[in-house]
């Protein structure tokens, strides 16, 4: 069966943070691309992966400015180690979407989300986190002291493992997602075992009930490996060539100041 493969960082990442323009109240802009992506999400089996479960229903939810909605199911993915919902919730907080405006919020919820150093995600940390007056910044730390003792993924990471290994044990069980009120979000109902597909790490997130893909691909029930999918989305590659010579510049320009993100103490 022929599908479209779609990364699933290209258009998400472009959904949750279109460069700091954003603002609150202005609706989604029509995009195609990004309008694909979401049909996707609405096609894809969740289930055993609670991460995709909260991502996915957040951004459907955000799409339609249902921010409440949203910022709901995002901390759902945030508590099972999803980087993502963790950064929409921090630029929610940024943009004042569905919560009351707070720069210090914000900054803890992205210091969170960059944990894993994505390069896109310090980017967008130190955008927001570098407008702080130091007040604010302090208050960010002591913010960001609260969460990574629930959301770090010193916690939860093995949650989303434990998860990951009960789903195994409950194979007969429902392929359709955690919870039957995650509902599509205008792009109709039923199978839709020939639209686009979701891409992590090199491998497809299967449809939802249809067959032709593997359900128990390690690369998406070993945790090691399911990770590492996860992580390969956001960062890089970096191809190293032949060596040449490089002539010593004359003289090195002084780094541009820059406040420094929140650390967890």
């Amino acid at each position: 069966m022929n599908r479209h493969l779609i990364p699933l960082c290209t258009v998400l990442f472009a959904l949750a943070s279109s460069g700091g323009g954003a603002h609150a109240g202005s609706p989604p802009q029509p995009d195609a691309q990004a309008d694909e992506v979401l049909r996707a999400m609405n096609n894809a089996s969740t289930w055993g992966h609670p991460d995709l479960f909260g991502e996915f229903a957040g951004m459907r939810r955000y799409s339609r400015q249902d921010y409440a909605g949203a910022l709901r199911y995002f901390r759902y993915g945030a508590r099972y180690a999803d980087k993502l919902s963790q950064l929409s919730i921090g630029l929610m907080y940024d943009n004042g979407e569905g919560v009351a405006k707070d720069p210090a919020a914000a900054c803890a919820w992205l210091a969170l989300a960059a944990e894993r150093k994505y390069p896109s995600f310090v980017e967008t940390r130190d955008r927001v986190c570098k407008t702080l007056a130091p007040a604010q910044h302090d208050q960010a730390v002591a913010e960001l002291d609260k969460l990574m003792p629930e959301y770090g993924d010193a916690v939860a990471k093995p949650r989303l493992a434990s998860a990951l290994r009960q789903a195994l044990t409950e194979a007969t069980g429902s392929r359709l997602g955690f919870d039957a009120g995650v509902d599509s979000v205008g792009f109709g109902s039923g199978v839709h075992c020939n639209g686009p597909t979701l891409e992590i790490g090199g491998g497809p997130v299967p449809h939802a009930g249809c067959g032709g893909m593997k359900y128990y691909d390690p690369s998406r029930w070993d945790p090691k490996k399911y990770f590492a999918a996860r992580d390969a989305q956001y960062r890089g590659t970096v191809s190293v060539g032949s060596l040449q010579e490089i002539k010593p510049a004359t003289e090195v320009p002084a780094p541009a100041a820059s406040a420094e993100p929140p650390t967890h103490r």
